[in-house]
């Protein structure tokens, strides 16, 4: 357990360390893509793989042959379940339920990864706002006594679908998750009241500060 905290504190020391002129200039021109995509029920965000500290996100060294990584949240068992079943869609809903989070490497193109359908928005992050964006990742899991992520059983043992710490419910969608992690990214977005994804692309396509956000 000591060992644990250690490693959290170490961690956030790194990514909240104060940068001179000359390192954010460094950080300003090492921009790295992200891409928040849309798709039918579902918003999520995907990362290059190769741009992941795995000292920040230790799972995800298990995905080096892949090229990215799809992060998305939900309701443990709408989610997991196959169509669009309304009663579990109600469910989910009008309370608080157990949640999840998708962990999804792939190696083939981005658009050739999901539907015609799906809606996709390109942003570009510093270095330290990418580290911060995997650290929110990495500590909403839940984990068990060795630190691992806890793998959903819903539906039989998972291996995409992880446990994750906040209920899901009617004011906290994966809408208002993504949102909320580009908050803890240092992006100054707020998070409160994003119920849907047209709402979360405006959100983000505006910026908060109008400098963070790099919008293609």
């Amino acid at each position: 357990m000591k060992t644990k905290i250690k490693h959290i504190l170490i961690i956030l020391f790194f990514i909240n360390q104060p940068f001179s002129g000359q390192e954010k200039a460094s950080l300003d021109s090492d921009k790295i893509t992200v891409y928040v995509v849309q798709q039918a029920w579902h918003t999520g965000i995907v990362l290059p793989f190769n741009k992941i500290n795995p000292e920040i996100w230790p799972e995800v060294s298990t995905f080096e042959d892949k090229q990215y990584v799809d992060v998305s949240w939900g309701d443990e068992k709408f989610y997991q379940a196959s169509g669009s079943p309304v009663l579990l869609a109600a469910r989910a809903m009008l309370w608080p339920t157990q949640s999840v989070m998708r962990i999804h490497p792939f190696s083939i193109s981005i658009s050739s990864a999901y539907t015609s359908e799906a809606r996709f928005l390109e942003l570009e992050l510093n270095k330290q706002q990418f580290d911060r964006l995997t650290f929110f990742f990495s500590s909403s899991l839940i984990r068990d006594e060795s630190s691992a992520p806890v793998a959903s059983e819903m539906y039989g043992k998972s291996r995409y679908f992880f446990l994750s710490k906040r209920k899901y419910h009617l004011f906290r969608t994966c809408n208002t998750w993504v949102a909320l992690a580009f908050k803890q990214a240092g992006l100054g977005n707020r998070s409160c009241c994003v119920l849907n994804a047209n709402q979360l692309f405006r959100r983000i396509k505006a910026g908060q500060d109008g400098t963070n956000l790099a919008h293609k």
